[in-house]
Parts: C-alpha cells; sequence; structure tokens
C-alpha cells in the first residue's frame, strides 16, 4: 500500500498540483517562459544544429585514425582531429556562458512564482525579475556544485563497466538509476537555495533531508523528466541522422525549442512544489533557523 501511494498517488499528487499553478499564473510563466527558458532552449539547439558536421568530422577521423597503414598517415589524422575537438571545445564554451545567466534566471523566476503561487503569496512579473536580480547569489553557487557532481558522477558507471565487462548489464541500468536519483536530490537543492538562506553543499544537504519519506515519488519525477528530454533528444538525433540532415525544417526546430523550453520550465514548477509538500511534512532546520523561527523569521522570507 505504502509503495502503490509513494508510486502512483503522490507523483500524480505533485503533477496537479504543478498544471494548478501555472494555470492561476498564467501570465508570470508565459513571461518566464517567452524570456528564459525558450532562448535558453533556442541557444541549445543551435549548437546542437551548428556543430553536428563538426562533431561528425570529429568522430570520422578518429575512426580513420584506427585503419590507417603507418604511424606517420594516423598522427596527422589524429592531429586534424584534435584541433578540431578544440574548436568544438571552444564553441560549446562560449554557449555555456550564454547558457548559464538564462538557466540561473529561468530557475529563479520560476521557483520564486512557484513558491508563491503555493503559499498564497502574490507573483507578478515584477516579483519575479526582481527576485532574480536579489537572489542569483545562492543559487549561482549551489548551481556550481551541481554541475560539479553531475560531471563527477557521469563516467563513473561507465568505468565500473569497463573494469567489471561480466557485469556491465547490471552496473549500467543500476547507475542510470542512481544518476536520476542524483538528479532529484541536486534539483530539490537548487530550490533550497533559492527559497532558503542556504547554498552551496549546505542546501544540497537539506534537499537531500527533505526527501526522507517520500524519496521514491522524487526519483520517479525526476525519471519522468528525464525520459520527456530523452524523447526530445532522440527526434534530434534521428533528424541529424536522416538523409536532410543538413536542412532540418524550420517546423521541427520550432516545436523542439518550445517542447523544451516547456520542459525545462515546468521541471522548475514539479520540484518546487515537491519541496513545498515535503517542508510542509517536516521542517529540517539548523539550529541558527530555529532561533530565526523563534524571533518570528520564516524560511522563506529573503522572498
Amino acid at each position: 500500500m505504502w509503495i502503490a501511494k509513494e508510486a502512483f498517488i503522490s507523483p500524480l499528487k505533485i503533477l496537479f498540483e504543478s498544471l494548478r499553478v501555472v494555470l492561476n499564473k498564467k501570465l508570470v510563466f508565459i513571461f518566464i517562459l517567452c524570456f528564459t527558458t525558450l532562448p535558453l532552449s533556442f541557444l541549445t539547439f543551435t549548437l546542437t544544429f551548428s556543430t553536428n558536421t563538426l562533431r561528425s568530422q570529429i568522430f570520422h577521423l578518429q575512426a580513420l585514425a584506427r585503419v590507417v597503414t603507418t604511424r606517420v598517415e594516423a598522427g596527422h589524422v589524429l592531429e586534424e582531429s584534435r584541433v578540431d575537438a578544440i574548436s568544438l571545445i571552444r564553441i560549446r564554451g562560449l554557449f555555456s556562458l550564454l547558457c548559464f545567466p538564462l538557466s540561473l534566471a529561468a530557475a529563479v523566476s520560476s521557483v520564486h512564482a512557484t513558491f508563491s503561487a503555493v503559499n498564497g503569496k502574490s507573483a507578478g512579473l515584477i516579483s519575479a525579475a526582481t527576485a532574480v536580480r536579489d537572489n542569483w547569489k545562492r543559487p549561482f553557487a549551489t548551481a556550481v556544485f551541481v554541475y560539479a557532481i553531475l560531471f563527477a558522477f557521469a563516467p563513473v558507471p561507465r568505468v565500473l563497466a569497463f573494469a567489471f565487462p561480466g557485469l556491465r548489464a547490471l552496473i549500467l541500468p543500476i547507475g542510470s538509476g542512481v544518476e536520476v536519483y542524483l538528479m532529484a536530490v541536486l534539483s530539490l537543492g537548487l530550490v533550497v537555495s533559492v527559497v532558503e538562506e542556504r547554498a552551496g553543499l549546505e542546501a544540497i544537504r537539506v534537499g537531500s533531508d527533505l526527501m526522507q519519506g517520500k524519496r521514491l515519488c522524487g526519483w520517479l519525477l525526476s525519471g519522468l523528466f528525464v525520459l520527456v528530454s530523452g524523447l526530445i533528444n532522440r527526434r534530434v538525433e534521428g533528424l541529424l541522422e536522416g538523409p536532410n540532415s543538413e536542412g532540418i525544417d524550420e517546423w521541427d526546430k520550432t516545436v523542439l525549442i518550445c517542447s523544451y523550453g516547456l520542459v525545462v520550465l515546468l521541471s522548475y514548477v514539479i520540484t518546487t512544489v515537491f519541496y513545498c509538500d515535503n517542508r510542509k511534512r517536516h521542517l529540517i532546520r539548523e539550529p541558527e533557523a530555529e532561533e530565526d523561527c523563534e524571533n518570528g523569521v520564516s524560511v522563506g522570507s529573503s522572498l
């Protein structure tokens, strides 16, 4: 019974509450969508489409280097591949500098608007913009830790699968499941850094503590985001590998950009609703926070 509730009832409750919040604050979320997540999605897909030829060339050169007959030829091919790879890294670095501020603004504004709506506070366009201006430092610090942790964990399942080839079929699925759970904890930690006076590893720790009793629900919600994002990525790969990869239809691009932008926005809304639900069940505070509470300072007063 408990597993059924965690697997079906709790996630559905969070999803319906998130939908209610979005519908009640349509103007605010349309504003956030148009000025943060859609530009972010546009930059993401522009990078993917514009570097597809370069990535294909790198893979081709690396495959060619394995079959050439002499070391001299292989060295020349690998050098050309290295130059192209450096160019690709530079392009991705430039796009990252543009995407990160948009991602941060999308997270702060979405979380602020959702948190305010759930708690019956006014959430207008000005308050969402003000939240980004006043509360970006803590989420910035937390986001750095989030990316670092995900970057460090990403190769672990593949390394273990390489080290133990006989257990590959077991290691990779378990690794994917752990990564989905890790994403749930880190996403909740990012929400904590927006709503509360916490940042970095402390915010992530509080996010993990808040999931006590709801870890399966959080894992399923995170898995839902991964599934939808994966379907979008698979569609992109299908277009890039198709016969018309050089001339992808503008309608397909528009649908992909809008779909991904909406998914990013909804992921922030759903995670914030999940945070509010968990915070109501058990308040987890440090001694300083308890002192503040005694003095009449609320957890979300920074907003």
